[in-house]
């Protein structure tokens, strides 16, 4: 079995916002992805040489954060913060360019 792989830049819109702080009373949060914002990064497909796919054949997931960092994100943690749902996506797509 021949293992294939590709990476895709695509555009992400995130539905659930993350930040992050020290942990420390009184410690500001710092946000690294904010609901309903656009977030540019990529993905990584593959698939085997008999055409099996394991997770709709998506496996790696990076992210522009609101620091300007590049940052992988598991594939979970990628289904809570980013919207997966193409009617969802288009919708917002429709919403954005009406505006």
């Amino acid at each position: 079995m021949t293992y294939k792989s590709n990476i895709v830049k695509a555009k992400f819109l995130c539905k659930n916002g993350s930040r992050i702080g020290t942990g420390e009373p009184g410690s500001v949060w710092q946000e690294i992805f904010i609901e309903n914002k656009w977030y540019d990064g990529e993905y990584e497909i593959w698939s085997f040489e008999d055409g099996y796919r394991i997770n709709g054949g998506w496996r790696r997931y990076w992210v522009i954060n609101e620091q300007g960092r590049k940052e992988e994100i598991s594939r979970a943690k990628f289904k809570i913060i980013f919207e997966t749902e193409t009617q969802q996506l288009r919708d917002k797509k429709i919403e954005d360019l009406l505006k």
